[in-house]
């Protein structure tokens, strides 16, 4: 790994180093350090001795805590520590365990006290089985050697007994020995933890309180200072150093804290330890950042298991604590927050927990998680509970019809050549099977200022456990194992789309209560009124008739509030042709509720009927699953070819279905994306999938709603984006194969808007492709017109604009030169931007350049596709002018046109920046990279590393400047041979070129010294023109001081 791809972690150590070696004042801080360190050490050594069955709690638990500490802080926070923090943080970290060093005297001399032996006689009825084993046979060791037993190895026995015994006792008691041994200065180990009284003795007597409480309760951080004076002017944060020593330490929990040669020289060693052991033996993915903590172990029993839940149930409320106690613990100085726990997996065997802490979180009460819920405009408009409740309905339908299905009850309506039927497809289901599991949305008048909503569906239905899981913040319907079970054995199409948990809790946002009937099969029907926990979040239970058949019925009343009603179709045509607030007509928020359904949905799985009173007023239809003509090649798509040129799709591998059809403009607006029949509203999310010339409106019905959606359910999440992107663009890429012939074959009286069509999809199309297309189906193209502008040079050797036919510029394309940097020449007006292609024109006259046609279309240029040059020519006037002709092979490397365009890429390798203001983001860097050019393909690479800057032409292949610009200053004065044997002989040019090598442009094709060959040559080439560049500008101050 190169320098300039590793970046080495800041450390606390390092740090104190630093902050002492600046300042005279804090040195002895660093001084003590380094005597104590040294030390602690060779104390820490002898834990082993008395601890022979322990993961190790030497130096490198010492260290492996620093470096906890330092991944929970990060660097920003550890350059804003004071000295006396950082001292105290590292002191802390090597003497938080010395307590574990057991003098032989103290054990003698405790071995005969009182307090000792019941803890012999205690540990006889140990959980532990060995330690129970252990206590019994030491005492009755008496009775055993008096009747004169047959115990040889007795001497052995008692050895390994006592060792087990004597570290049990002192590991309860630990962490106050080693507060005591800190405050009593260190002097039974002879360390001068105040080196001479250098460090104020209130300093190491709070080291030793603090000590004392990293095995006590959390709340008692609390109770030290939340500030204190430092070693000299900063200051101390107690409760801050304890809270970082407690994580610290907790979270050495990776697999190599143990030493298994301890094992094979001691003995057996304890269950209690075996099963320590193990749970750091069955770690498999630690992450600890500033922001989040993750961990996933697999244990291999189930003793191991509950030593590692227990751990993380340590974990969670530590963090737990230190979050809801930030401001009370941190330095004022460091901002932000406790880093949340993540994805914290507990496994059995490969087997995901079935306890329930798969995924440790906080835990909140749920009057805070409302808080949250409403406070984070998690939903942003009134009506959002609609969307929630209809998909909690449509839910229940979908696991209904799968059991449905499981029991045969449709198998005459499923096509018959379905052999396993968790591969079923929707298509291969008639449409009336969907019809049969309708939901019902009926809005009634309540009272004057109320109406009632009433959702009803005749899904599975709830029995009371399933309503108090539901009723949970946080506890969605997969989150119950039978049910879980069930839902993965569906087919990704059909399984319900609950993920968040959060849903039912929308409805708070306009009512403090709503009411639930359902009846599951088999089971008594069930009426439940559930209160919102702002009032008392009571969940009331009854036994109910009112549903004589299995589904469900939720009841809300809604306030008659027009705040926030949006005046969308339906409620816009009643205001204008019907309403009139005196007569006693339909309430306006009927028709928002319906505006807003019509919103959420296009088309579902199940059809959703709309009442107002008992009166049919809409139905949103099922999505019609027509049966898909033809199959892919690859088996991955079902698809049918519609008129103009249209495709639907069934993507079998991710269950996503799409309608695609060409625009008649080269443009991106107005696709429609959705997720399981409902839509994705956000706007963001409809950008970032757009494809100029492409409408789209596409379904995902395979993908899972946790992963995939924002919490409101209405946009994608950002890291998801990339895997939607993907479904969506291989679809489009198989669109655009399939209707390439029908598009293009040769037929009469095409209309405009074809002839529109056919230029829309050619345009989508990378380079070598065009071309092909034009070639092959030249006769369809003839009749498709498009005009260019390119500067051509007139017969007075001027350049001006004319109009030429994209076709001719396509056959004349090895002849035009494009402008590559045609942004920079775009000027922003008041009514619009205009090109400036008189500056163009000028500079291209100016310098006489020795071709005739520059193409200058800003708009053909985007869909051109052109990013890579055969030739490249820049003119360093003005703005610059960056130009190339376009290259067709891609393997080929552009050839420099002159030497005026070579002088400038390797001059511009050591530009510096002018201002600390003009460039600031210029993109100007130490090391520079230019475009790849002939000649040089060894030293050509596919990337570079982050915060290297580069100019001009970007096509993906590089040379990255051997030569900083710092070792120009320091070198240019040497000669040729010594400047370059100054740079190749440098650390930094040896891992370039290894750099170099694992990236070049075809992997392997150069040895690492034919990449150095090739640099020293550029290298050679690059301090010639530099120094021309000297003595050219020396000439010109010359010239210019001439009188």
């Amino acid at each position: 790994m190169t320098t300039e791809e590793l970046i080495l972690p800041y450390k606390l150590e390092q740090h104190l180093t630093e902050i002492c070696n600046s300042s005279a004042t804090y040195k002895n801080l660093l001084s003590v350090w380094n005597i104590n360190k040294k030390m602690c050490q060779d104390v820490l050594n002898t834990v082993v001795m008395n601890y022979p069955h322990y993961t190790n709690h030497d130096v490198s638990h010492c260290e492996a805590i620093i470096t906890n500490i330092e991944m929970l802080l990060g660097e920003k926070v550890i350059r804003a520590l004071s000295p006396t923090d950082t001292w105290l943080l590292l002191q802390a970290a090597y003497l938080h365990d010395i307590g574990m060093v057991i003098e032989c005297k103290k054990i003698e001399q405790n071995w005969e006290s009182r307090e000792f032996q019941e803890y012999l006689h205690e540990m006889e009825d140990s959980n532990d089985d060995s330690m129970a084993k252990n206590a019994k046979f030491i005492n009755s060791i008496g009775d055993k050697l008096g009747k004169k037993e047959n115990v040889s190895s007795w001497p052995v026995h008692v050895r390994n007994a006592v060792t087990l015994l004597i570290a049990e006792y002192y590991r309860r008691q630990h962490a106050e020995t080693s507060g005591s041994y800190v405050k009593d200065m260190g002097s039974m180990f002879h360390l001068d933890f105040s080196f001479n009284n250098l460090i104020q003795e209130r300093l190491i007597q709070l080291l030793g309180d603090i000590i004392c409480l990293h095995t006590q309760s959390g709340r008692k951080i609390l109770d030290l200072d939340y500030r204190t004076n430092g070693f000299n002017a900063d200051y101390a944060h107690p409760r801050f150093i304890a809270q970082m020593l407690r994580m610290g330490d907790l979270l050495d929990a990776d697999n190599n804290r143990f030493n298994l040669a301890n094992e094979f020289v001691f003995g057996e060693i304890p269950d209690s330890s075996k099963n320590h052991w193990e749970k750091h033996k069955s770690a498999r993915h630690i992450l600890i950042t500033p922001d989040i903590i993750e961990y996933r172990a697999d244990c291999e029993s189930e003793q191991v298991y509950r030593e590692t839940r227990n751990f993380l149930s340590w974990l969670k409320e530590e963090v737990e604590f230190w979050a809801l106690n930030w401001k009370s613990i941190m330095p004022v100085n460091i901002n932000g927050s406790a880093p949340k726990l993540g994805k914290c997996e507990l496994l059995l065997n490969g087997v995901p927990d079935i306890q329930g802490l798969s995924d440790l979180q906080f835990s909140i009460s749920p009057e805070k998680a409302f808080e949250i819920i409403e406070g984070a405009n998690i939903y942003d408009d009134k009506f959002a509970f609609l969307r929630e409740v209809v998909q909690n309905a449509l839910d229940a339908c979908k696991v209904q019809l799968w059991r449905d299905l499981c029991e045969g009850r449709y198998k005459s309506w499923v096509e018959n050549t379905v052999k396993d039927i968790k591969e079923l497809q929707p298509f291969e289901i008639r449409q009336e099977v969907f019809n049969n599991y309708a939901i019902g949305i009926h809005m009634h008048d309540y009272d004057d200022t109320h109406i009632k909503v009433i959702v009803k569906d005749n899904g599975v239905g709830l029995s009371a456990e399933q309503l108090k899981k539901i009723c949970n913040v946080g506890v969605s319907y997969s989150g119950d194992k039978k049910r879980k079970e069930e839902i993965e054995s569906m087919p990704l199409w059909l399984r319900p789309t609950a993920g968040f948990g959060i849903g039912l809790q929308s409805i708070f946002l306009v009512t403090k209560e709503f009411e639930i009937y359902s009846k599951a099969a088999g089971e008594d029907g069930i009426y439940a009124k559930v209160t919102s926990r702002r009032k008392n979040g009571y969940v009331q239970v009854a036994k109910s008739d009112k549903l004589k058949y299995q589904g469900t019925e939720i009841h809300i009343i809604v306030p008659r509030n027009y705040l926030g009603i949006r005046i969308l179709e339906n409620t816009s045509e009643y205001i204008e042709t019907e309403y009139d607030p005196f007569t006693n007509k339909e309430d306006i928020v009927y028709y928002a509720i319906w505006d807003r359904l019509r919103t959420i949905m296009e088309k579902t799985y199940f059809p959703v009927t709309v009442f107002f009173d008992d009166d049919i007023v809409d139905t949103i239809k099922a999505e019609c699953f027509e049966e898909l003509n033809y199959c892919a090649e690859n088996e991955r798509y079902m698809f049918r070819i519609l008129p103009d040129y249209g495709m639907e799709l069934w993507d079998k591998q991710t269950c996503t279905k799409a309608y695609i059809t060409l625009r008649d403009t080269h443009n991106e607006m107005g696709n429609h994306c959705f997720f399981k029949g409902m839509n994705v509203e956000k706007t963001a999310a409809l950008l970032y999938f757009e494809r100029n010339g492409i409408f789209l409106s596409i379904d995902f019905y395979g993908l899972d709603a946790k992963e995939t959606l924002s919490i409101d359910r209405k946009g994608i999440k950002k890291e998801a984006m990339d895997g939607v992107w993907e479904i969506i663009n291989s679809a489009i890429d198989f669109y655009l194969a399939e209707i390439e012939e029908p598009l293009l074959m040769e037929k009469e009286n095409r209309n405009d808007r074809e002839n529109d069509q056919i230029y829309v999809y050619w345009c989508m199309l990378p380079l070598k492709k065009k071309i092909k297309l034009l070639e092959k189906y030249g006769k369809t193209f003839q009749k498709v017109e498009r005009t260019i502008d390119i500067l051509v040079r007139g017969t007075d050797n001027q350049f001006s604009v004319q109009p030429y036919d994209f076709k001719k510029v396509m056959a004349a394309l090895n002849q035009i030169w494009i402008v590559h940097n045609l942004d920079v020449y775009i000027e922003y007006e008041y009514d619009g931007e205009r090109m400036d292609i008189d500056s163009i024109e000028q500079l291209l006259n100016k310098n006489n350049v020795s071709f005739s046609m520059v193409l200058v279309d800003k708009k053909f240029l985007d869909v051109l596709g052109c990013s890579l040059f055969k030739e490249i020519m820049v003119i360093p006037e003005g703005r610059c002018l960056y130009l190339g002709i376009p290259a067709i092979d891609e393997k080929e490397l552009p050839m420099v046109s002159d030497k005026r365009t070579k002088q400038y890429l390797m001059k511009n390798l050591l530009r510096k920046r002018r201002s600390r203001t003009a460039y600031m983001f210029s993109g100007i860097s130490t090391r520079q990279y230019t475009i790849g050019i002939r000649g040089y393909e060894a030293i050509c690479t596919t990337q570079v590393p982050f915060g290297l800057g580069g100019i001009g032409y970007s096509d993906g292949r590089y040379i990255i400047s051997p030569i900083t610009i710092k070792q120009w200053d320091n070198n240019k004065h040497l000669e040729e041979d010594k400047f370059v044997e100054a740079v190749c002989s440098c650390k930094e040019l040896s891992n370039l070129l290894d750099y170099v090598y694992e990236h070049q442009l075809e992997a392997g094709k150069y040895s690492k010294q034919k990449i150095k060959e090739s640099y020293e040559s550029f290298i050679r080439e690059m301090y010639r023109i530099m120094k021309e560049d000297e003595v050219n500008n020396e000439h010109e101050k010359n010239d210019h001081s001439l009188p």
